[in-house]
C-alpha cells in the first residue's frame, strides 16, 4: 500500500462529498481514509493504482465510480515544437520528454506535484533504479531543443536548492540525494545528464535536477524529463503523470523524440485492448447480468468498452497500467458493482482437515527423537559452499560469502554444529528435521526434500550407538522394521556405514564419520551421524 497525503477540503470541494461519503467511495477503490490534522487526510491507496497517486487520479477514479462521468476522459493533447534528442547512454539507455501547459502551481499543488513525483520513484521507479522523474519550469528551459546525454564527472552545474555550481562528483559526495541515488547511473566515469542545447544542465537522472529549472509557486507550465532503464516502463510513468496533471485542467504538449530510441514523439499515451468473455467475468465475480451491464460497470471504472457477441473488448487507456488481462477486467466490474453488494457464497465443506502426511511424519520423528534423549537444533538453509559436497545450488549474487549456497544435505551444517559445541558436556547427542534442497528432474532441475538429521559426538562413539536410536524411532513411526545395507561412502570409516531400507527403497545413510572429513570441518572428536528422508518414506507408508 502507498499512503498519499492530500488537502481534505480541495478533495471534497471537487467531488463534492461529505466526509463520510469519500471514506465510502474511496473504500470501493480499495483505498482507506485516515485523518491527519484538521486541514489534511492520509489516502492508503493499493500499490497496483498508480494512477491514483495524486489529486487528479483520486478525482478521475471517484467520479467513475460514482458515475458522476463515465468512460475514458478526453485530455487535451497539442504538438509542441520541443525536441528532445536522446543519445547513446550506457547506463539508462531510455528518456521521453513532455510539456504540461496551465499546471497553475500553487503551493498545495507545488506540494502534491512533488510528492506524486516521489511515489512514482518509490513505485514503478523501484526507489529510481528503474525509472527517474525529472520536473521543470518550461519559462526556464531557455532551448527547444533538449539532449539527453552523458557528461563527465567533472562536469558543473548548480544543482537544485543549491547557490553555488558544483561538479557531478561533488554532487554525489556532498548532498543527500548524490549519495543516496549516486551509484546508480555512473558508467565509465560518465553522468546521464537532461542538457539544453548549449549544454547548461537541467537534470542529472536519477539524482537531482538543476536549480536552473526550478519548479516553484506560479509555475504555470512544466517539462518534464522520464529516464530509465525499462522502455516500457518510461512511457507508462509518462503516460500517467501527464494524464493526471491533465485530469487537474493541464493541457498534454508532445515533444518530438530523436535519436538512439525507437519512439518518434511522447508522451505516447499508450492505449491497449483487453478481451474478456462476458461469461468468465460474471463467474469470476459470482453475479448474472447482461452484456451491455458489464460495458456500463466498465465505464464507471473510466475505461470504454464494445461488445462483439459474448466478447468485451475494453481499451484500456494509459493511466490504467494495472489492467493487463481478463481477471483484471472482472476486479474491475465488481468495484464497479461494489465488493458489499456481492453476496459471499456459502462453502459446503463437508471433509474435516487433517494434517498432510508430511507433516505427520515430521511430528512423529520430532517427537520420538526428542523422546530417544536427543537436543534440537536448528541451522541456516544458506550455508558456505565450501562446506557442501556434491551438487548443489549456488547463489549468483550473495549477500556475504557465508552464504552462498543452499545445503544439499543436513549432514554438512550439522558438522559446522558440533564444531562450534566441542567444549559442551559431552556426549552431545542433536537432531534437525528441516528442508534441503537437491537435484531433480524439475524446470528448475531442483527440488525441497524434507529431511531429518541425528548425531552423536563424543570421546568414543560406535556404530549401535546412533543405530539403534534410529532404528527404534523409524518403528515406532512408521510400524515397519527397516534393513540395513553396507554403505562404502567416503563420508563413513570403511565398514562402519550403512543404507537405511524401507520397503526396499533406500531411505537413509548412518555410520561413523570418517576422520578426515571431521578434519575438514575441525571437528576432534568421534561422530557418529544419520540422514533420513522423510518425503521419501512419507511415499512408502
Amino acid at each position: 500500500m502507498v499512503t498519499i497525503t492530500l488537502r481534505k477540503s480541495r478533495l471534497l470541494e471537487k467531488l463534492k462529498l461529505t466526509e463520510g461519503e469519500l471514506e465510502e467511495v474511496l473504500f470501493n477503490l480499495k483505498s482507506e481514509v485516515e485523518p491527519v490534522d484538521q486541514e489534511n487526510i492520509a489516502i492508503e491507496i493499493n500499490a497496483d493504482r498508480l494512477d491514483m497517486l495524486n489529486l487528479g487520479g483520486i478525482v478521475r477514479a471517484a467520479k467513475g465510480i460514482m458515475g458522476v462521468e463515465l468512460g475514458e476522459p478526453k485530455y487535451k493533447v497539442v504538438d509542441t515544437d520541443y525536441v528532445l534528442e536522446v543519445r547513446r547512454v550506457e547506463s539508462r539507455p531510455y528518456a521521453l520528454g513532455a510539456v504540461v501547459y496551465n499546471v497553475d502551481l500553487d503551493q498545495e499543488k507545488l506540494r502534491e506535484l512533488i510528492q506524486f513525483q516521489e511515489k512514482l520513484h518509490d513505485t514503478i521507479g523501484r526507489r529510481r533504479k528503474k525509472v527517474a522523474i525529472g520536473i521543470h519550469d518550461l519559462k526556464k528551459v531557455d532551448t527547444k531543443r533538449i539532449v539527453y546525454s552523458t557528461v563527465p564527472l567533472n562536469y558543473k552545474f548548480v544543482p537544485l536548492n543549491q547557490k553555488e555550481a558544483m561538479t557531478v562528483s561533488e554532487v554525489m559526495e556532498r548532498t543527500d540525494q548524490g549519495k543516496k541515488y549516486g551509484n546508480l547511473s555512473v558508467y565509465n566515469n560518465l553522468s546521464p545528464a537532461i542538457l539544453q542545447e548549449d549544454g547548461q544542465v537541467l537534470s542529472v537522472p536519477p539524482v537531482i535536477n538543476s536549480e536552473k529549472t526550478k519548479i516553484e509557486e506560479g509555475t504555470k507550465d512544466v517539462f518534464i524529463d522520464v529516464t530509465g532503464t525499462n522502455l516500457q516502463a518510461v512511457m507508462e510513468t509518462l503516460d500517467i503523470l501527464v494524464t493526471n496533471l491533465a485530469e487537474e485542467g493541464g493541457v498534454i504538449g508532445r515533444v518530438k523524440v530523436t535519436g538512439a530510441i525507437d519512439v518518434n514523439s511522447s508522451p505516447v499515451l499508450n492505449h491497449r485492448v483487453v478481451e474478456a468473455r462476458v461469461d468468465y467475468v460474471l463467474k469470476r465475480i459470482g453475479v448474472e447480468l447482461g452484456g451491455e451491464d458489464v460495458v456500463r460497470y466498465l465505464s464507471m471504472m473510466r475505461m470504454n468498452s464494445s461488445l462483439e457477441g459474448d466478447v468485451l473488448k475494453v481499451t484500456v487507456p494509459p493511466y490504467r497500467t494495472d489492467v493487463m488481462r481478463d481477471v483484471d477486467l472482472a476486479e474491475d466490474v465488481a468495484m464497479a458493482i461494489g465488493y458489499n453488494k456481492l453476496e459471499p457464497l456459502q462453502i459446503g465443506a463437508t471433509i474435516f482437515g487433517k494434517f498432510l502426511k508430511e507433516t505427520s511424519l515430521y511430528t512423529a520423528f520430532r517427537e520420538l527423537s526428542v523422546g530417544a534423549g536427543l537436543q534440537e537444533i536448528y541451522s541456516l538453509v544458506l550455508t558456505k559452499s565450501n562446506h557442501l559436497e556434491g551438487n548443489f545450488v549456488r547463489l549468483l549474487n550473495p549477500i556475504s560469502a557465508e552464504y552462498d549456497a543452499v545445503r544439499n544435505s543436513l549432514i554438512w551444517t550439522t558438522l559446522r554444529f558440533l564444531s562450534r559445541n566441542q567444549r559442551a558436556r559431552f556426549p552431545v547427542k542433536v537432531f534437525e528435521i528441516g528442508e534441503v534442497v537437491v537435484p531433480s528432474n524439475s524446470d528448475t532441475g531442483f527440488r525441497n526434500d524434507l529431511r531429518e538429521v541425528m548425531a552423536v559426538m563424543d570421546s568414543k562413539v560406535s556404530f549401535e550407538q546412533l543405530q539403534s536410536l534410529l532404528h527404534q524411532v523409524i518403528v515406532n513411526a512408521t510400524d515397519i522394521e527397516p534393513s540395513y545395507e553396507e554403505n562404502d561412502d567416503r563420508l563413513f570409516i570403511p565398514g562402519r556405514g550403512a543404507t537405511v531400507i524401507l520397503k526396499g527403497e533406500k531411505v537413509g545413510i548412518v555410520g561413523e564419520v570418517n576422520p578426515e572429513v571431521l578434519v575438514k570441518f575441525d571437528v576432534f572428536y568421534p561422530v557418529v551421524i544419520s540422514e533420513i528422508y522423510l518425503g521419501k518414506i512419507a511415499n512408502l507408508i
